[in-house]
C-alpha cells in the first residue's frame, strides 16, 4: 500500500467528518504540552456512531507511544491547552482523553473504544507517521487512520484500509489483545454546547 494513497478519489457521497480549519500550533506550544505515557504503549481506535442507525460517523486515534497524542482527521475536537498540528492534538491526558470521548458522546451519538497493546517501535511509527500527513480532507478521517494501521510493522491485529467507520470497528472486534467499551450519554444533541457546562482541567 501507498502511504498517501487514500488521499484521492474520496466519493461524493461521503460526508462523516466535519471540515475545520488548517491549525499548526508553534512547536514550541507543542514541546510544553507533552504528556508522557506512563503505562505500556498502545493504540485506541475511537469510533462515533449514530444512535438512530448505528452507521458509523467518525474516527480517530489515540496513540500513547513516548507521549499521549490523539490523530482526530478532519474532527472539530479543539482546547486551548491542547495545541493541534495538522489533526494531531496534544497533550492528551487522561483527563483530556475522557473530555475528547464525552465531546463525541451524546444524545444522538454513541461512541466505541478498542485499544491494544503494541510494541514501543509500532507505537512510535505510527505517531511519526500521522504527523506527516497534514491535514486530512473532509471524510477521509477513516481511510487515513486504516490505512497507516494496514502499513504500521509489528501489529499485533489485522486492519485493512477502509472507507467507513464502522467497518474499521468491525474488522477490530474479536481480534486477540482488543479491549473493546462502549459510552453512551445522553446529553444535548448539539456537541458544540459540552463545553457549556464542562471545564477540562489538563
Amino acid at each position: 500500500m501507498k502511504r498517501r494513497a487514500f488521499l484521492l478519489g474520496a466519493p461524493a457521497l461521503l460526508a462523516a467528518c466535519s471540515t475545520k480549519p488548517t491549525v499548526f500550533e508553534d512547536p514550541a506550544v507543542v514541546a510544553n504540552a507533552f504528556r508522557a505515557n506512563e503505562g505500556p504503549p498502545r493504540l485506541e481506535v475511537f469510533t462515533s456512531f449514530n444512535v438512530s442507525s448505528d452507521n458509523g460517523a467518525h474516527s480517530a486515534l489515540f496513540i500513547h507511544s513516548d507521549q499521549r497524542v490523539v490523530f482526530d482527521p478532519a474532527g472539530t475536537f479543539k482546547h486551548p491547552q491542547l495545541p493541534e498540528q495538522h489533526d494531531v492534538i496534544f497533550g492528551m491526558s487522561p483527563n483530556a482523553r475522557k473530555a475528547f470521548v464525552d465531546y463525541h458522546t451524546r444524545l444522538t451519538y454513541w461512541t466505541a473504544m478498542q485499544s491494544f497493546e503494541v510494541p514501543a517501535s509500532t507505537a512510535a511509527w505510527v505517531l511519526a507517521e500521522v504527523r506527516k500527513l497534514g491535514p486530512v480532507p473532509d471524510a477521509f478521517c477513516t481511510r487515513s487512520i486504516s490505512g497507516v494501521l494496514e502499513a504500521a510493522p509489528g501489529m499485533p491485529v489485522r486492519v485493512k484500509q477502509v472507507w467507513f467507520p464502522n467497518k474499521l470497528h468491525d474488522q477490530l472486534v474479536g481480534q486477540p489483545g482488543v479491549v473493546r467499551n462502549e459510552f453512551r450519554q445522553f446529553d444535548d444533541a448539539d456537541k458544540e454546547k459540552f463545553w457549556e457546562n464542562n471545564t477540562l482541567r489538563i
